[in-house]
């Protein structure tokens, strides 16, 4: 659950989670979105709760969350390929199907 917490902040961050609501109007994603880029960017308690949840290093999250912020392209199919990764795992869950370990993901997104 808590690195769908992750993918989502990504996704959101980079512009990408509009799926989700695509009703909302653009002001709404824009708020999202910076909402997200603030989360990854600033030291808190509740960002590394969440990484320490996820198991994922905070350093990997902020690093890669730069590159998404900058616009940079090889990142974002990165997270794209996580993205649908992950839903993959989600759907043969939810099918009672035993899936593999989940890769790490800071090899995934660095």
């Amino acid at each position: 659950m808590w690195r769908a917490v992750v993918l989502q902040s990504l996704l959101d961050a980079a512009g990408l989670g509009r799926s989700l609501n695509a009703s909302w109007p653009e002001w709404k994603h824009t708020q999202v979105k910076q909402e997200a880029i603030q989360w990854l960017s600033e030291d808190s308690q509740d960002f590394s709760d969440v990484c320490d949840a996820a198991t994922i290093p905070q350093e990997a999250i902020r690093k890669f969350a730069k590159r998404l912020i900058r616009g940079d392209a090889a990142a974002k199919k990165l997270l794209i390929e996580w993205r649908d990764t992950f839903a993959k795992q989600g759907r043969k869950l939810t099918d009672g199907v035993e899936v593999e370990q989940e890769p790490d993901v800071q090899d995934e997104i660095l």
